[in-house]
C-alpha cells in the first residue's frame, strides 16, 4: 500500500483533541471524537492492506496477525509494565484492585467490557483511572479477530457482494447503537463493538471504493479536492460542538465519521487539505499518535493523583510529559518492533503469549489481593488509622433492606406493583410514595427502619433524574401511575442527589472536583428549573413535598488513608457548596402551589463530626448513607415528613 503522509496528518487531527479533552482544556468539549476518527482510519487502511495482499496472493491470517502484534503489543505492553508499580506507589487498595482488573482484561482486550462493567467514560470518575483509553484498543483488538475472517469467507462472493453485506452490517450496528442510546443505554453503545462496528466499516467501505479503478482515478483527478476540508470542518465541528451531554455515539458520530472518510477520499498531496495535513510537524505528531494515546491517560492520572491537584496548567504539563514519552516510545519501541519482519512466527507469538501472561498475572494477581490491601494496612498506614479503618471500615456498607409487607420498592412501573399498591391501600390506607434516585432509595430506606410507616412506597432509581431523558428512569411513567392511582397515596415525597445541582469546571454534576478545596459552588440553574417544573406536572389533587437534599460526605471511604483523624471528617467544602445550594432551591419553591419544600439540611443540620457517630461511618461511600447512618438519620427524617405529610392510615 503507498504511503499517504495525509493520513498521519488525519491522526494528529484525531489525537490532539483527545488529549486535550481528557486534559480538561475547555475549548474542546466534544474532543472524544478523535476516538471515532481512528476508528475509521483503522477500518480504511487494515482494509486497503488486506485487499491488496490479497488481490497479490501474498495475504495469510498469521502474517496480518503478526503485524497487529508487532503495532500494538510493544508499546501497549511497555505503558502498562511502567504503569503497574507508579499505580501501586500511588493508588489505594480499591483503586489498585480495580486498576489491575483493567491489566488482565487490557492484555486479552476486553477492557471495553471491563470498563462498561465498572465505570463510564464520562463519569467523573474516569479521571482517575490509568488505563481507561485501553477500551478502544479492545474494540479494534476484537474488530481485527473478526474481520479477516470475514474478507476471507465472502471472497468468492465477489467484490460487490462483500460491500453489500459489510453495508448491511455497518446499518445495522448504527442502528443498534442508537436504539441503545434511545433506550438509555449509552454506556453499552459507547463501549461494545456491536455499537462501534459501524465506525470502522466506513473505513472498510471506503476501501473497497477506492480500491476501484473509478475511486482511485476521482480521487487522483482532484475533482473532490475540497471535500477534504468539508471533511475536517465536520470533524472540527464535532470537537467544538459535541459534550458531554450529546447522545453518542449513535447518529451523532456520523460527524466524525463522514468527517475523517471524505479527507481519506479527497485528501491529495496537490490540495490544500493535503499540503496541511502532509506538513511535517503534523505527520510527525501523526507518527507518535498511537504511543501519545497510550501514555497521555496514565500521565494526566497520576498526575492528579500523585499531586491532588487538576489545574490546567499542571495538566498541560502532563501532556507534554506524555509526548516526550510517546516520541521515545516510537523511535525505541514501536519503531523497531514493526521492522521485525524476518522474527519467526512461532517465537513472535510465543513471546506475545508470555508476555500477556505474566502482565494478565500481575492484573489477576493485584485483583485477588484486594489490590494488596492487607500489605497496604500493614506497612503504609500509621497505627491509629489502621485502628480507625479497623474500626470503622465494616460499617461503610450499601444498604440492604429487605422487602415485605406493605413497604416496598421497585425501580420502575408494572402490574404487579400496581397490584400490591391497591391491596395495601385497601389494609391501610392512602400511604407514602417515595420517588427519586439512589439518595431517594437511601431515603425509603432511612423512614422504612423506623418502624414508623406500615404503608411505604419506593420508586427509586440510581442515576434517574427528572431533568435528564433516560428511557431506564420512571419520571415520566409514574405521572399517568399516580393520576390513576392518587386514592392510593397519601403524599408522594420526592428526593434526589443535591450534588447533580452542583458543577465544576467542567460544568458536570456528582463530580468530586466540585468539592475540591478552594472551590467556588456552582449551580445548575436549568436542572433545578427543570426539577421544578416537573413536580408543576404531577397529580394537582395529590400531595407533593420536595425532600430537600442532604449534604454529601464526599470524602472517598474506600481509601484507609482517609481513616485517618484529620481526614475521617465531613468535607467542609461540601457543607458549605450544599448551604448554597439550599438557598436556590428554597428560592425556587417560594410561591410555589404545586408541591411544598421541605429542607433536609437543616433538619439534619450536619456539621465537620457527622461523618462518625459512635461506632458508625454514616457513610459509605462519598454520598450514600451506611445501614447505620439510616438508622440514625432515620427518625428525624420520620418527623419531619410525618409533620409535614399526616397519613390518614
Amino acid at each position: 500500500m503507498k504511503y499517504r503522509p495525509e493520513i498521519d496528518g488525519l491522526r494528529a487531527v484525531a489525537i490532539l483533541p483527545v488529549v486535550l479533552y481528557h486534559a480538561g482544556v475547555s475549548w474542546f468539549p466534544g474532543g472524544f471524537v478523535g476516538v471515532d476518527v481512528f476508528f475509521v482510519i483503522s477500518g480504511y487502511l487494515i482494509t486497503s492492506i488486506i485487499l491488496g495482499e490479497r488481490a497479490a496472493g501474498s495475504f495469510t491470517l498469521a502474517g496480518f496477525y503478526g503485524r497487529r502484534i508487532r503495532r500494538i503489543f510493544p508499546a501497549l505492553f511497555v505503558m502498562m509494565g511502567v504503569s503497574y508499580p507508579i499505580a501501586w506507589a500511588l493508588l489505594d487498595p480499591s483503586a489498585m484492585a480495580e486498576f489491575s482488573g483493567s491489566i488482565a482484561a487490557s492484555t486479552v482486550f476486553f477492557a471495553n467490557v471491563y470498563f462498561l462493567e465498572v465505570s463510564g467514560y464520562f463519569a467523573t470518575a474516569a479521571e482517575f483511572k490509568p488505563l481507561l483509553h485501553n477500551w478502544s484498543l479492545s474494540v479494534e483488538e476484537q474488530f481485527y479477530l473478526i474481520f479477516p475472517m470475514a474478507v476471507l469467507l465472502t471472497w468468492r462472493a465477489g467484490a460487490k457482494w462483500q460491500v453489500r453485506i459489510f453495508m448491511a452490517v455497518a446499518l445495522i450496528s448504527l442502528a443498534l447503537a442508537q436504539w441503545q442510546i434511545e433506550r438509555g443505554n449509552g454506556a453499552r453503545a459507547f463501549f461494545l463493538l456491536y455499537a462501534r462496528l459501524w465506525e470502522l466499516m466506513v473505513g472498510v467501505l471506503l476501501a473497497y471504493w477506492l480500491a476501484t479503478p473509478q475511486g482511485e482515478a476521482l480521487r487522483e483527478s482532484g475533482r473532490w479536492r475540497h471535500g477534504a476540508l468539508l471533511g475536517l470542518a465536520l470533524i472540527l465541528g464535532a470537537v467544538f460542538s459535541f459534550d458531554t451531554e450529546t447522545a453518542f455515539p449513535g447518529l451523532a458520530a456520523l460527524l466524525p465519521c463522514v468527517g475523517a472518510a471524505l479527507v481519506i477520499a479527497c485528501a491529495t498531496g496537490q490540495s490544500l487539505s493535503g499540503r496541511l495535513l502532509g506538513w511535517r510537524p503534523v505527520v510527525f505528531v501523526g507518527l507518535v499518535s498511537y504511543s501519545l494515546y497510550l501514555w497521555h491517560v496514565p500521565a494526566l492520572v497520576f498526575t492528579r493523583i500523585g499531586t491532588g491537584r487538576d489545574d490546567l496548567w499542571l495538566m498541560l504539563a502532563a501532556c507534554a510529559l506524555a509526548f516526550a514519552l510517546a516520541c521515545l516510545s516510537w523511535r525505541y519501541v514501536e519503531r523497531p518492533f514493526r521492522r521485525m519482519h524476518t522474527l519467526p512466527p512461532l517465537r513472535l507469538f510465543g513471546t506475545a503469549a508470555v508476555c500477556m501472561a505474566v502482565l494478565g498475572g500481575l492484573g489477576l494477581l493485584g485483583q485477588e489481593t484486594d489490590g494488596f490491601r492487607a500489605h497496604y494496612l500493614a506497612h503504609r498506614l500509621d497505627s491509629v488509622t489502621r485502628a480507625n479503618y479497623e474500626r470503622f471500615s465494616p460499617t461503610a456498607t450499601r444498604s440492604r433492606v429487605a422487602d415485605d409487607g406493605c413497604r416496598f420498592r421497585a425501580e420502575s412501573l408494572d402490574d404487579a406493583f400496581a397490584a400490591r399498591l391497591k391491596d395495601c391501600a385497601a389494609q391501610h390506607g392512602p400511604g407514602i410514595f417515595i420517588l427519586g434516585d439512589s439518595h431517594g432509595e437511601n431515603v425509603y430506606s432511612a423512614l422504612r427502619r423506623t418502624d414508623r410507616f406500615p404503608f411505604l412506597v419506593g420508586l427509586t432509581r440510581g442515576g434517574c433524574r427528572p431533568y435528564q431523558h433516560k428511557a431506564k428512569c420512571s419520571y415520566e411513567a409514574a405521572i399517568p401511575f399516580l393520576e390513576a392511582h392518587h386514592d392510593a397515596i397519601a403524599t408522594v415525597v420526592f428526593h434526589v442527589s443535591g450534588s447533580h445541582y452542583i458543577l465544576d469546571h467542567r460544568n458536570e454534576g456528582d463530580s468530586d472536583a466540585a468539592f475540591e478545596p478552594g472551590t467556588e459552588a456552582r449551580i445548575a440553574e436549568e436542572n433545578i428549573a427543570l426539577t421544578s417544573a416537573y413536580l408543576a406536572r404531577l397529580p394537582s389533587d395529590l400531595d407533593v413535598l420536595w425532600l430537600g437534599p442532604f449534604a454529601e460526605a464526599r470524602v472517598d471511604l474506600n481509601n484507609p488513608g482517609n481513616y485517618s483523624p484529620e481526614r475521617l471528617r465531613f468535607n467542609p467544602v461540601s457543607l458549605a457548596h450544599f448551604e448554597v445550594l439550599e438557598e436556590r432551591l428554597q428560592t425556587e419553591a417560594e410561591g410555589q402551589s404545586a408541591y411544598r419544600y421541605l429542607s433536609l439540611l437543616d433538619a439534619l443540620d450536619f456539621d465537620h463530626d457527622t461523618l462518625v457517630q459512635g461506632d458508625c461511618l454514616t457513610f459509605w461511600d462519598v454520598d450514600h448513607f451506611s445501614p447505620c447512618g439510616e438508622q440514625i438519620f432515620g427518625p428525624t427524617i420520620a418527623d419531619l415528613v410525618l409533620s409535614n405529610a399526616p397519613l390518614t392510615q
